[in-house]
């Protein structure tokens, strides 16, 4: 738009030459918020969080990829090898689920 666009003036965001009913817009203040990091990073719970995180995204590309090599490929070495660390990874998981 222009430079001298009387639209452009932020306090009016009525165009000039509408018709309809006018609102007024109330003004919010937005509060700023900064997180702690004492509160985000040395709880056992957020390390734990983590862990399970990276640890059933593994399992699940191990399990889904091993399985796909041994049934469309007909790879049961490689895909077996997969499929028993999908396995193994997610006896790990069980294991360390909080109670």
């Amino acid at each position: 738009m222009l430079e001298d666009d009387p639209s452009d003036d932020p306090e009016n965001p009525y165009p000039p030459g509408t018709d309809g009913p006018r609102v007024d817009i109330p003004s919010v203040d937005i509060p700023s918020v900064e997180p702690s990091t004492d509160e985000l990073g040395d709880s056992k719970l957020t390390s734990l969080f983590l862990l399970h995180v990276i640890l059933w995204n593994a399992v699940l590309l191990l399990v889904s990829l091993g399985t796909m090599l041994i049934y469309f490929r007909g790879d049961t070495a490689t895909g077996g090898q997969l499929l028993a660390a999908g396995v193994v990874l997610t006896a790990y998981g069980l294991y360390r689920l909080p109670d």
